[in-house]
């Protein structure tokens, strides 16, 4: 992606930080990218939502990357998904992390 990750831009020395209505248009759109994971027919569970998985393109739309840890959601009636926590423990929930 031609802006790279979002990680890149939150912790590059020396360079101007993103504006506002950027920064705005980046975290909506990941947050988009979640709600389609997480709504669509067939959901997905990601894991490892961090900066360094959201890539952005020339125009900074955000795209999630990385779905190494995803896992189908729930399916047939099930109210949750038993899994053992994954992904970076700095970036998760802490009664994510508790469980």
């Amino acid at each position: 992606m031609q802006k790279g990750s979002l990680e890149n831009h939150l912790f590059r020395k020396g360079a101007e930080p993103l504006p506002w209505e950027t920064r705005l248009k980046i975290v909506t759109g990941a947050a988009e990218g979640l709600a389609f994971l997480h709504t669509h027919e067939k959901s997905v569970i990601y894991r490892d939502f961090k900066a360094a998985n959201i890539l952005l393109d020339g125009a900074y739309h955000a795209k999630l990357s990385d779905f190494g840890l995803a896992k189908q959601g729930p399916i047939n009636g099930q109210s949750h998904i038993s899994t053992r926590p994954m992904g970076t423990h700095g970036y998760a929930a802490p009664e994510y992390i508790a469980t």
